[in-house]
């Protein structure tokens, strides 16, 4: 079994608009200027599944400012995992720096059958985690609804790339400390959150997070999963392929050759998400079959 925890779709209506949204949405901008940084459909990602055997994928919505554009995207993403017979599941996205409009938005999509909220990029949006309309409004969401938040996390040292620019680690640490039922993944590996687990309380506020893979291969090395594995558990740790950033093909054969054992793998792979997002273990074969 295997799911991919994190991977975008765009509506076909959006993709076609994209030059002029890069003009209006700085973030879209900064991720997308590049005319070879490709946007992909529900049907590019379901295409990607039938070669790479993957049972269940994640399809994320995007930290639009424009709350209509927040609603055009979460309105694709749920038709498309209602029409997907288990094999999609949505994440939504919230136009968060209007709260009232967001906690709207949140109660219809959680009516529509969104499975998390995500990626979530709350400074895109003139947000923050660190105001107190941001941070309730998510926390009530998720715990309300049973809804993940996948979060954007980017490591605070290295080098730079678009979309780096994002969620900070202390208002997320901060989140998560004041928040501790909430389920938080924590997108590309945290931002290196983890590592900050050989501090014992920290290591104990993170009971309730799990981390991607997300863009492991433009990030970090193999010795990444071992030593994320050793320091909050194998099963925190769920495959995110980024498509259409990277080929789940491609980040598949990386995790094949991690230094994990057998059992590790597989969870890492496919079981710790279907744990989290409930998916019992004869859907996602039957959807994938």
């Amino acid at each position: 079994m295997i799911v991919d925890a994190h991977t975008h779709a765009f509506p076909p209506a959006i993709v076609d608009r994209r030059e002029q949204l890069l003009q209006i949405e700085p973030t879209f901008a900064e991720l997308y200027a590049n005319p070879r940084a490709r946007l992909a459909t529900a049907d590019d990602v379901l295409g990607t599944m039938t070669h790479t055997n993957v049972d269940a994928t994640v399809i994320a919505g995007f930290a639009w400012q424009d709350p209509a554009l927040c609603r055009e995207h979460n309105d694709y993403l749920l038709r498309a995992a209602e029409a997907s017979a288990g094999r999609l599941l949505a994440f939504c996205t919230l136009p968060l720096g209007d709260p009232e409009a967001a906690r709207v938005e949140m109660v219809r999509v959680a009516r529509g059958g969104a499975r998390g909220l995500g990626e979530l990029r709350p400074e895109s949006q003139s947000a923050s985690l660190a105001n107190p309309a941001t941070s309730e409004l998510l926390a009530w969401a998720s715990e309300a609804y049973d809804l993940p938040l996948l979060v954007h996390a980017s490591e605070p040292v290295g080098h730079g790339y678009p979309g780096k620019s994002g969620q900070s680690l202390g208002p997320l640490y901060d989140f998560i400390c004041d928040h501790e039922d909430v389920h938080v993944i924590a997108a590309h590996w945290g931002g290196g959150l983890p590592f900050y687990a050989l501090m014992p309380e920290v290591r104990i506020a993170l009971r309730n997070v799990w981390v991607d893979t997300a863009a492991t291969t433009l990030l970090y090395d193999a010795a990444i999963f071992q030593l994320v594995a050793r320091l909050i558990g194998p099963e925190r740790i769920l495959f995110g392929s980024d498509y259409p950033l990277l080929s789940p093909k491609a980040q598949i054969a990386f995790i094949a050759d991690a230094p994990l054992s057998d059992a590790e793998r597989r969870a890492v792979l496919g079981e710790n998400a279907a744990s989290l997002l409930h998916l019992p273990l004869s859907q996602v074969e039957a959807a994938g079959s």
